[in-house]
């Protein structure tokens, strides 16, 4: 059985842009956002062989992801030992002789329905939901079905990564209404296969109202072309980076957005050198 406590802990989920420098911007520019949201374990993605060098900048141990489908992409940082590995992520030992498994992923990124939703390039919303299964489902599953046992045994799990496609909590009837998302209602399937596993999206259970916290994390360079649109005007934003947990205890605490600007995020670092923004959660464990 496990123990209570009252042990905290900061998880972040932070595509970093092909290795954290190709902006122009040093390695430590990349530590600075993880320091900046006092993160004790970071699921990176594009991490392309700097995931070590940046665990030593922070003083972290790291796991690099091997598994498909975006090869070494991901990897796990911590600055709790790790006690396993898994094909898709770690069991970390936390203080106060608690556990926790940590998983990350990095989804396939085209088709990305919002910008077919945008170019009008479907003729039904279930065309584009049909998309995004077809994109990216089986690379989901590959990983609930390593996750669910360990959820089945009682343990504590934690999902984060870029999964490249939004959520079915954030396209909802009233941001439609408020004519947000193209005015769509939209069952995204990758979210509602994650929630309906028995997982929680940790962002909305600490802002559940998505008109007043949006969080998007796509895209903090509008129109520089880094694999989005070539003009900022086109550009389509989105809360796609998550975290997501389960097990006994874990409660999500406080979230935050870390950024650009005091327009778009909670925390802001400048310059900033991922085209993505950092999604960070702190937990208790109660």
């Amino acid at each position: 059985m496990l123990e209570k406590s009252d042990h905290q802990f900061c998880l972040m989920s932070f595509n970093i842009l092909y290795g954290g420098t190709h902006l122009g911007q040093p390695l430590e520019q990349t530590a600075a956002v993880i320091r900046l949201a006092q993160a004790d374990i970071v699921v990176v993605c594009e991490q392309w062989g700097n995931a070590e060098p940046l665990a030593d900048l922070l003083g972290f141990t790291c796991h690099i992801v091997v598994a498909p489908p975006y090869w070494q992409s991901v990897a796990v940082l911590s600055r709790y030992p790790i006690l396993d590995t898994f094909a898709n992520g770690v069991r970390l030992e936390l203080e106060s002789r608690q556990s926790a498994c940590v998983f990350g992923v990095h989804l396939t990124s085209t088709p990305y329905q919002p910008y077919q939703v945008r170019d009008k390039a479907y003729t039904s919303n279930e065309e584009i939901l049909d998309e995004a299964r077809k994109a990216r489902e089986q690379e989901l599953v590959v990983v609930l079905s390593e996750i669910q046992p360990l959820m089945e045994a009682g343990e504590r799990v934690l999902l984060c990564g870029d999964f490249n496609e939004p959520s079915h909590l954030d396209w909802t009837q009233a941001s439609a209404q408020e004519g947000r998302h193209f005015g769509l209602e939209m069952s995204w399937p990758n979210s509602k296969r994650v929630t309906e596993s028995g997982m929680e999206d940790a962002y909305r259970a600490v802002f559940p109202d998505v008109c007043r916290h949006p969080g998007y994390t796509w895209t903090s360079v509008p129109g520089l072309g880094v694999g989005g649109s070539e003009r900022a005007e086109h550009e389509v934003h989105d809360r796609i980076d998550f975290v997501y947990h389960a097990g006994p205890g874990l409660d999500p605490i406080s979230a935050s957005i870390i950024g650009e600007n005091n327009r778009n995020a909670d925390l802001v670092v400048s310059p900033f050198p991922s085209d993505h923004r950092a999604v960070a959660v702190k937990y208790q464990i109660i």
